[in-house]
């Protein structure tokens, strides 16, 4: 099985360094390679969160980045805030990463941390914030899957 799967419960330390799991570490990609050795993208994510990104998934990001039109207002903002935040950043040979302190504070991260694989990337959260987000976001599970898969092709959102 490929792809991030799964949550777990981790802790940064006062460096602003946390453990990727191992078993996110040992995910493999099409070279049968691990994904998440050498360089990796961090940025702002979505609803709260930090998005963790191997380099393969990053470019597949820049690439639907590349095609949109720059004319459009809510483009040039999404990319000066996505670009602005993102760091290179590489797991160390304990699987650390270090998290940039710009970052931490975007994500409002305190010691503990939740993180998720959602596929093709990882997500990085404040525990207090995911649970907000499930508590907040409308739908059901069962609402929100016959919508995205219900067989038009199209998502709502």
């Amino acid at each position: 099985m490929s792809g991030f799967y799964g949550q777990y419960q981790t802790t940064m330390d006062d460096k602003g360094r946390f453990a990727l799991p191992a078993k996110l570490r040992s995910v493999l990609g099409p070279d049968d390679k691990p994904l998440l050795e050498g360089n990796l993208i961090i940025t702002k994510g979505l609803e709260g969160c930090l998005s963790l990104y191997p380099q393969g998934e990053w470019a597949e990001i820049q690439n639907r980045l590349s095609s949109l039109n720059f004319t459009k207002r809510d483009f040039r903002y999404f990319g000066r805030r996505f670009y602005s935040s993102a760091s290179v950043v590489s797991p160390d040979r304990n699987g650390r990463i270090l998290i940039p302190s710009h970052l931490v504070s975007e994500a409002s991260l305190k010691r503990e941390l939740h993180v998720i694989g959602v596929n093709r990337w990882i997500e990085i959260w404040s525990p207090e914030r995911y649970q907000y987000y499930l508590e907040q976001y409308t739908g059901s599970y069962e609402e929100v899957a016959e919508r995205l898969f219900s067989g038009d092709g199209h998502e709502s959102e």
